[in-house]
């Protein structure tokens, strides 16, 4: 069960695991937009015999494409792939003003050969797509790489990635901050990894697949060798450690944002012992603390929580394209990327 919020790809293993019980579904993705509307391209709802998981945009839309994929698996029409073209004005009397174009792809048992092969592309290669043919919908849909050639109209195929574009931010420290940050980022566009050797606090981090709990020996050795993230937080229960794992951290030419938690007083100690210790002056500029500084003043955990998620989106946030994207699309931005 999805406790948090789902991710852009965690489609994969809920239509899987519908499969997997011999449950039908209706798995529906905004394909196209147009103008202002409540979510973007790639947006996904999964429709079953259960509650629905995943969100388009809610509201009356919603409330359309749901009834759309109730009435597919309720035999109502054809068991195949459909397309609902959706003028939020006219059609839903939302003030939004944009138009949207919605996939209806049925699930059940013959899906399971390409949604496995998606998951696996999805863990291994954050650069293939699946492909849904809009004019053959009886067509299953295609699993790529990013660099295979395009066999099909461009306008006639929808291609979503199984990219994560979602900010992956280390958390050192499982502390009371740590966790009702833990509690807010649930819900939010980001991946998280904690990090702090005390399990009995580790315990108590809510669970939500956006977030990985780690109980390592030693911190340090984490640090020197994080990769694949975008930003760092350091709010352990020692100083003496934070201040060895900022000095390791912003040496981490990868990171978008390191912050530290703790007073100015903390901060200026900090800055110029690192100063002290040789980190440059452009290094030691990449530390952010206090944290959380633009949000309402309070030293309770929400409060500063509060406060420091918009900084690490802000700095952390990568435009890298939609999640999902027409065909045509996607080779704009191949040729982009190659020149």
């Amino acid at each position: 069960m999805i406790l948090g919020a789902p991710g852009p790809c965690d489609w994969i293993s809920a239509a899987l695991d519908t499969v997997a019980k011999a449950r039908p579904a209706v798995l529906a993705i905004i394909c196209g937009e147009r103008g202002s509307t409540p979510r973007e391209t790639g947006s996904w709802i999964l429709i079953g015999q259960t509650q629905p998981l995943g969100s388009v945009g809610g509201g009356e839309l919603e409330r359309t494409i749901i009834e759309a994929g109730q009435a597919m698996l309720a035999g109502n029409g054809d068991w195949t792939r459909s397309f609902v073209h959706c003028v939020l004005g006219p059609d839903m009397r939302q003030c939004c003003g944009g138009a949207l174009e919605v996939m209806l792809q049925p699930i059940d048992a013959s899906a399971s050969l390409w949604l496995q092969k998606a998951r696996t592309k999805q863990r291994t290669n954050n650069r293939a797509s699946v492909l849904f043919n809009k004019t053959h919908t009886g067509t299953p849909p295609s699993v790529i790489d990013h660099n295979e050639p395009a066999t099909a109209n461009s306008h006639a195929v929808f291609a979503l990635s199984l990219a994560d574009h979602r900010p992956a931010l280390a958390l050192f420290g499982a502390g009371h901050v740590g966790r009702a940050l833990c509690t807010m980022a649930s819900q939010l566009p980001l991946r998280l990894s904690i990090f702090d050797s005390r399990k009995d606090q580790c315990a108590q981090v809510p669970a939500s697949p956006n977030i990985n709990v780690h109980t390592p020996h030693g911190l340090l050795p984490i640090a020197q060798d994080l990769r694949h993230h975008d930003a760092a937080l350091v709010m352990t229960h020692s100083h003496a450690l934070d201040y060895e794992l900022c000095r390791i951290l912003l040496a981490n030419t990868a990171l978008r944002y390191t912050g530290l938690i703790g007073s100015q007083a903390k901060a200026r100690r900090f800055r110029k012992d690192l100063k002290k210790d040789g980190l440059t002056d452009t290094q030691i500029a990449q530390l952010t603390s206090p944290i959380g500084t633009g949000a309402a003043a309070g030293k309770e955990p929400g409060v500063i929580a509060l406060g420091v998620l918009p900084e690490i989106l802000k700095a952390c946030r990568i435009a890298t394209g939609e999640p999902g994207i027409t065909l045509q699309q996607a080779e704009v931005q191949r040729e982009r990327a190659a020149s």
